[in-house]
C-alpha cells in the first residue's frame, strides 16, 4: 500500500512584469530532477500548525529566499494530488500574489537560489505568464488557469 500525505501549502506568484518566479524541483527520494519535462513551482511551502496561509507564505519566502513581502493578495485555493518522496500527496495550495518590487534583487530580474529548511538548494527562473511551457509542467497544473483572470484585471506591474 502506498503512503498518502495530506497537507496544506502556501505558494506565492512573485510577479515581475509579465513573468513570475518559479523553482525547479528535484525529488529527494529518487534524485530525479523534474527536468524531462521540466517542472516549475512558485516558491512557498507547508502551512504550520496554527498558522494562516498568508502567515505561511510570508514565512516561507523569508526563509527560502530572504524576501520580506510587504503586500500579498490571496488569489486562489487549488486542490491537487501529486507524488513526492515516494508517497502520494493530497494538497490544498493557497496561492498569493506579490510584487518583485518587494526585493531589490527580484525587481532587477535576479534569480536567487531557493534554500529549503533541510539545506537543499533549487534554481529559480522567471517564467512568462503566456509561456506554453515548452516541455515544462507547472505545478499545480491548474495554477495559471486559476490566477490569470485576476492578473488580467491588473496591469503588469500592479498587484494591489
Amino acid at each position: 500500500m502506498r503512503a498518502v500525505e495530506t497537507r496544506q501549502a502556501a505558494l506565492c506568484i512573485v510577479r515581475r512584469g509579465e513573468a513570475f518566479l518559479v523553482a525547479e524541483l528535484t525529488d529527494p527520494a529518487t534524485g530525479a530532477v523534474f527536468d524531462c519535462p521540466f517542472w516549475d513551482r512558485p516558491p512557498g511551502g507547508g502551512i504550520e500548525e496554527g498558522e494562516s496561509p498568508e502567515e505561511a507564505v510570508r514565512r516561507e519566502l523569508m526563509e527560502e529566499l530572504g524576501v520580506p513581502l510587504t503586500h500579498v493578495e490571496a488569489l486562489a485555493a487549488i486542490d491537487r494530488v501529486w507524488f513526492w518522496k515516494g508517497r502520494e500527496v493530497r494538497e490544498r495550495a493557497w496561492v498569493f500574489l506579490a510584487s518583485a518590487a518587494d526585493d531589490a534583487r527580484l525587481s532587477c530580474g535576479d534569480t536567487p537560489e531557493l534554500i529549503e529548511a533541510d539545506g537543499e538548494r533549487m534554481k529559480t527562473r522567471w517564467r512568462p505568464f503566456g509561456d506554453s511551457g515548452e516541455g515544462r509542467t507547472l505545478i499545480p497544473s491548474r495554477l495559471l488557469e486559476a490566477v490569470i483572470p485576476a492578473l488580467r484585471r491588473k496591469g503588469p506591474n500592479e498587484h494591489r
